[in-house]
């Protein structure tokens, strides 16, 4: 398998601590596709032109990182998806909670990245809402995670740790005393510490 990756990607750096936590890290080859290439380059791969793509033995593509992550667990059994029942719809839900707060906070930095006076400030203010929302139930669904680690678990890391990289001005963990506890804690687990984002040299 080849993974087309970004080394700032939190829904890469997902992928990654899935693999490491399905035992499926070895299993898998590395493409640079940013901030090495165009967008066209994963779009050979990818029609949505991002990363991550999964390159599949069989030369079928997988995207975009939940699906991947199913597919991870689906060869290395680790049950990080609950196969069926409330469990299983308890985890997705947090999973997407998540994700969507990353999806977000990747709006609003890709916004500042617009030439200033092509930038809107009130879409910037919806993003940093639906943002600060999801952190906030977040908060709350924290205290859902199982004991037993689900990709919930890697989701949240992902998105909070891709928070701390990219918006340390921001604090997130304010008034969110239950979602910093559990992230200090879960930070010291071996797939988050190997994974840390850090801007590429």
């Amino acid at each position: 398998m080849k993974l087309c990756y970004s080394p700032t990607s939190p829904y890469v750096r997902k992928v990654t601590m899935t693999a490491l936590e399905t035992g499926t890290h070895d299993q898998i080859e590395r493409e640079l596709m940013f901030p090495a290439g165009p967008a066209t380059d994963v779009a050979k791969f990818n029609p949505l032109g991002k990363v991550p793509a999964l390159i599949l033995d069989d030369g079928s593509v997988l995207y975009d990182s939940p699906v991947i992550c199913e597919y991870l667990d689906a060869i290395g059994g680790a049950d990080l998806f609950p196969k069926n029942g409330p469990e299983r719809w308890s985890v997705l839900r947090l999973q997407a909670l998540a994700d969507g707060a990353l999806d977000a906070g990747v709006l609003i930095l890709m916004e500042g990245r617009r030439p200033e006076h092509e930038r809107s400030p009130d879409w910037v203010t919806r993003q940093k809402l639906a943002k600060n929302q999801a952190l906030d139930a977040m908060e709350v669904g924290v205290e859902s995670l199982s004991q037993a680690v689900t990709i919930a678990h890697i989701t949240f890391s992902a998105a909070l740790g891709w928070f701390d990289f990219r918006f340390a001005d921001d604090d997130w963990r304010h008034g969110r005393p239950a979602l910093a506890d559990w992230y200090a804690a879960y930070s010291a687990r071996a797939s988050v510490m190997a994974t840390e984002p850090k801007d590429p040299v």
